[in-house]
């Protein structure tokens, strides 16, 4: 299981370029004064869970607002709620922390990962590296090729967000 160094480990030795910055603690909320100024769209993570306990992430802008209806339905699954505490321990992450890169940790392929197609207008995205006091600028399109050597499927999906 990777940790937040030998995720940046792994990111140099493949030479996925990435700037680090550092901050305080995020969680869930209202955070922006707490980021520095950094170039990449800043990304939020849910993870939702059906009564059965399929699980989803689903990562949208910082700024946009999820619907839940519009994403159950576009992948054929009832009705969310959000995951419980014990739902993320195969990613190695405690919630705050979850980020599209703790699917490297999911070895077992036990999450669904999705986002809003919107996602592609952003070339750089900024999310954590399996820490909430840290951030980093990273490609889109090197976070999807991450994802996709783990073998996890990257489901684009349109009207998953709401207007406004």
């Amino acid at each position: 299981m990777l940790d937040p160094q030998a995720l940046l480990d792994l990111l140099k030795a493949k030479h996925i370029p990435y700037t680090l910055y550092s901050h305080p603690p995020v969680g869930s909320g209202d955070c922006d004064d707490l980021f520095p100024a950094m170039k990449g769209e800043i990304l939020k993570n849910l993870v939702l869970r059906t009564k059965k306990g399929k699980l989803v992430l689903f990562t949208l802008p910082l700024k946009a607002h999820a619907d839940l209806k519009a994403i159950a339905s576009a992948l054929e699954l009832p009705r969310f709620s959000f995951a419980r505490v014990s739902d993320l321990c195969f990613m190695g992450v405690p919630p705050g922390m979850v980020t599209p890169l703790a699917l490297l940790n999911d070895v077992g392929h036990e999450i669904c990962y999705a986002e809003p197609v919107e996602l592609s207008q952003y070339p750089l995205i900024n999310c954590h590296p399996l820490r909430n006091d840290h951030s980093i600028d990273i490609a889109l399109k090197d976070v999807h090729a991450l994802i996709a050597e783990s073998g996890h499927e990257i489901i684009k999906l349109k009207g998953a967000l709401l207007n406004g």
